[in-house]
């Protein structure tokens, strides 16, 4: 399976993410999706308007739901070591290293790149798009379970991500910046 497609298990139902580590992508089918993480009900990332720290994951569902939003979450497995507490206090504290996305070295990515690199191994260099967490995430057998809200009609289950690389993420923060500052 290529490293675009995500095959989804089923529609999310609210309850099932109640409990547990999702990787949650955002307008999924936008170049570039957002990311974040949502941990036990919790949802934090980093913007273009700054962080979004210990966001009720009802409020996100709801935000989801009402403006019909394609989102993926990506369930993974247990941590083997570290309880979602443990990993959800590090996390908000990894995202509060960065102040904004910009259109130099800070995007959405950068600390689920932190945070992959240190409860799961898998190098910060090497996860430069969310293609190459993914592929990491699928070769290492990391992933639970794959929900989706508001994908359309999927072929086989499967959702694929548009193509997308560094130069075209680079220039979409640049146009989302240049939006909010007028």
């Amino acid at each position: 399976m290529s490293s675009n497609a995500i095959h989804i298990k089923k529609e999310y139902k609210p309850e099932e993410l109640k409990k547990g580590v999702y990787l949650v992508l955002l307008n999924a089918n936008h170049v570039p999706p957002h990311i974040g993480l949502l941990i036990d009900n919790v949802y934090h990332s980093l913007t273009i308007k700054g962080q979004e720290l210990n966001i009720n994951g009802n409020v996100l569902l709801k935000n989801i739901s009402l403006r019909k939003i394609a989102t993926v979450f990506i369930k993974l497995k247990k941590h083997p070591v570290f309880s979602n507490q443990f990993l959800n206090e590090t996390f908000v504290e990894q995202v509060k290293l960065f102040d904004k996305v910009n259109d130099h070295t800070n995007t959405c990515m950068s600390p689920i790149r932190l945070f992959f690199e240190e409860f799961y191994a898998i190098p910060k260099k090497d996860i430069k798009l969310i293609f190459d967490l993914l592929s990491d995430l699928k070769m290492n057998d990391f992933i639970d379970a794959t929900y989706g809200a508001n994908l359309g009609e999927l072929k086989e289950n499967i959702f694929y991500l548009h193509t997308y690389n560094e130069a075209d993420l680079k220039k979409q923060i640049k146009s989302e910046l240049q939006k909010i500052k007028h």
